[in-house]
């Protein structure tokens, strides 16, 4: 009997294992991570509120190194109305004047570098926004693949459970296992039951967290995520750090920004000391005088109010504020870089250690629980010890599997560009 037993337990292991490295039935249609980056880049709202702020930027480049509207005017003199001709028309004057402001040589080549800044700006802006809705997007997408292998593992577990109280079952009914064991077992399944609604619970709701960043319905289908590898993690911190100086669009808004400044900078001390002529030429037709032209030039003076200084020292203010902000953002960004850096190591390390060494001897451990159960050397709650020691060796890698990716993709964003073959 106890040979017997040995034998099946043994067997059912195997097939348990066997069950756990192949595909579940009915697998739903794959979901494909490229797929997944290809619909956000297209459709999310998010992403392209900020390119139609920067395409719209673009269209105020040529508007700031334009010239200002010339302007038209019509007079008319000596009329009892101006829309009612009388007696005393013979004596009325008529003057069409045309007259254009033209600024001071370089201020509208400095008007158009400060809306060229700007639209610099609103296109960084965008990447930025690319980057975290990538990063948002392809965190949850782990998050759903990892928690889908969960599941089948819950499931698996449940079934083997169900043998395990299968054979309790029958132990019991011969005497040779006491009623606490089936009970044990049945609580143990009605947990894992319940562990398996609590996760399809969370699968709906990433599904609508995904759905939702590709502006979809949110209770469209999505299907299964494909099979994943542990991605390598190819550069080492001072290389990502010198990449996020490069690439990071944060940063390079900020060096826009200290140009756009600058150039703002100088076009209020060009509108302080250098007035903008304004020309105008007049034509006059007189009823009892021959017709005359007349032109004219006129000039503000910008330095005698106040407000063009006062402009001065705001531009001033405000270029030393964008410099003081870089270095900012510059510190911020570094850290950024340590700390995500550091966090996706530790979640790499640890799934090297849960795959290489954890899982295969919490493996062991059932495996000799099982043997050791057959011939009555150790009780049933000892073997569900063992199984749950191997559950949660599982499920803790994928944790730390999802963490270190989830981290990768935060660091994709961190230093600005992809770390990971989908969009190489």
């Amino acid at each position: 009997m106890k040979k017997s037993l040995m034998i099946f337990f043994v067997w059912m292991f195997g097939y348990t294992g066997l069950a756990w490295a192949e595909s579940a039935p009915g697998v739903p249609k794959t979901l494909r991570l490229q797929w997944v980056i290809d619909e956000t880049l297209k459709n999310n709202p998010n992403i392209q509120v900020f390119l139609n702020r920067w395409e719209a930027s673009q269209e105020a480049i040529a508007g700031a190194r334009s010239l200002d509207d010339p302007m038209v005017n019509l007079h008319t003199w000596n009329m009892e109305s101006p829309v009612r001709v009388t007696p005393d028309w013979n004596r009325a004057e008529r003057r069409g004047v045309v007259s254009q402001k033209v600024p001071f040589p370089g201020k509208l080549r400095l008007r158009g570098k400060i809306a060229e800044g700007d639209s610099n700006i609103a296109k960084k802006d965008w990447e930025q926004q690319v980057l975290e809705m990538l990063a948002r997007v392809k965190g949850t997408y782990y998050q759903l693949r990892h928690l889908y292998n969960i599941i089948d593992i819950n499931e698996e577990v449940k079934d083997l459970l169900g043998r395990f109280a299968t054979i309790a079952e029958t132990r019991y009914k011969v005497g040779r296992a006491p009623q606490r064991d089936v009970l044990a077992a049945q609580v143990e399944i009605a947990r894992i039951i319940r562990e398996i609604e609590v996760l399809e619970r969370d699968k709906k709701a990433l599904e609508t967290r995904i759905n939702t960043i590709l502006n979809r319905d949110p209770e469209a289908p999505l299907g299964r995520p494909e099979d994943f590898n542990i991605y390598p993690l190819s550069l080492d911190l001072v290389e990502l750090e010198e990449v996020a100086m490069k690439q990071r669009p944060e940063l390079q808004k900020f060096d826009f920004a200290i140009k756009r400044d600058k150039s703002a900078l100088d076009l209020a001390k060009k509108d302080l000391y250098f007035p903008d002529p304004e020309f105008e030429v007049m034509y006059m037709q007189t009823d009892t005088m021959a017709d005359m032209w007349s032109s004219k030039i006129a000039f503000n003076v910008p330095w005698l109010w106040s407000k063009n200084r006062a402009r001065v020292r705001e531009a001033r203010g405000t270029l030393r504020a964008a410099e003081a902000e870089y270095q900012a953002v510059k510190n911020a960004v570094l850290f950024e870089v340590k700390d995500t850096w550091t966090k996706t190591i530790n979640a790499r390390t640890t799934t090297t250690i849960y795959l290489d060494s954890v899982i295969p001897l919490a493996e062991q451990s059932l495996k000799a629980a099982l043997v050791e159960y057959g011939t009555e050397k150790i009780d049933f709650l000892t073997l569900l010890d063992s199984e749950r020691t191997l559950l949660s060796a599982r499920i803790q890698y994928h944790i730390a599997a999802v963490e270190f990716e989830a981290g990768l993709a935060e660091l994709e964003r961190v230093v600005g560009m992809s770390l990971t073959p989908e969009q190489k």
